[in-house]
């Protein structure tokens, strides 16, 4: 669900990146974070399983425009592919404006393709989200390893909705950014039609301001896919507020509440970090053993 800061005039939205394990997710996020310039973009962290990889970065492209006055950022990330870490796949779906769903375009993988959809279905409902409506685009990656199943075979099999769909090789960095720029697009909608203010065109010779060294820092459990903003609300900038004085103590008690329900969700985050490090580290003392036994 999209993020609103009235302080900054920011919309974050989340887009998250699945499918099937080495179906090229990662790439994607890669690609596009070495295409977005380094002062719209932010740090992207990575977080290494046994065999596969989740990735996080936000970013603040300049040529979307602006819903209501308010400029967008988008949020990336991947799911482990795995379905070892299905857990980690719901929470890190939790509160998704977008989904890119990156398919293997080879024959062999036309199963495990459906069978990735079926499992983000499932796990799009498990987060009270309708999988009917959320904005979704079907990327046909690796179109570069023959024998490839045919679209309307892979179209037939897991794309039930008749979303969107592009054609990749994420690898060469064919077909990535045009995925990006539509799944952008279809969210960019959606939330036109739930805010009903239209996307206002980007201005035409804004300058680019680079990202401040105190950006805010983000913090990934893998564990539980939590996302944690360091400075969140905290901003270098000063509220603007009403100068009608009842404005503005409704709009102070507002933001009150809204600090206050953050506090509240960085302490339960910290608890589940907390829990997530200890499991952790009980793992690696584990495995330690198992290796030296």
């Amino acid at each position: 669900m999209a993020v609103f800061n009235y302080a900054n005039r920011e919309i974050t939205a989340k887009i998250v990146y699945y499918g099937p394990a080495l179906c090229g997710k990662t790439t994607n996020l890669e690609i596009i974070h070495k295409k977005i310039a380094p002062q719209n973009r932010g740090q992207m962290l990575s977080l290494a399983t046994e065999s596969d990889r989740t990735l996080f970065f936000d970013l603040l492209p300049v040529d979307i425009g602006t819903i209501g006055g308010f400029s967008v950022r988008i949020q990336l990330y991947t799911v482990p592919g795995q379905t070892y870490y299905n857990k980690t796949r719901q929470m890190v779906l939790r509160g998704a404006d977008g989904v890119v769903f990156v398919a293997d375009s080879q024959e062999k993988m036309l199963d495990a393709n459906a069978e990735s959809m079926k499992n983000l279905e499932e796990n799009i409902t498990a987060n009270n989200l309708d999988f009917s409506s959320i904005p979704l685009v079907i990327q046909f990656n690796k179109q570069d390893l023959p024998p490839l199943s045919a679209v309307e075979a892979m179209n037939q099999a897991f794309n039930p909705r008749n979303v969107p769909t592009t054609k990749a090789v994420a690898i060469k960095g064919e077909g990535v950014m045009e995925t990006f720029r539509l799944i952008v697009k279809e969210v960019l909608t959606a939330m036109q039609t739930r805010i009903g203010k239209g996307v206002d065109p980007a201005p035409a010779s804004k300058p680019q301001q680079p990202r401040p060294e105190t950006a805010p820092m983000k913090v990934v459990s893998e564990k539980l896919g939590a996302i944690h903003d360091a400075r969140e609300g905290a901003s270098a900038r000063p509220m603007p507020i009403s100068a009608n004085p009842v404005q503005a103590i409704a709009e102070l008690r507002a933001r009150l509440s809204q600090i206050s329900q953050a506090t509240r969700s960085l302490q339960v985050q910290q608890e589940e970090m907390k829990k997530a490090l200890d499991e952790l580290t009980l793992r690696v003392s584990q495995a330690q053993k198992t290796s030296q036994s």
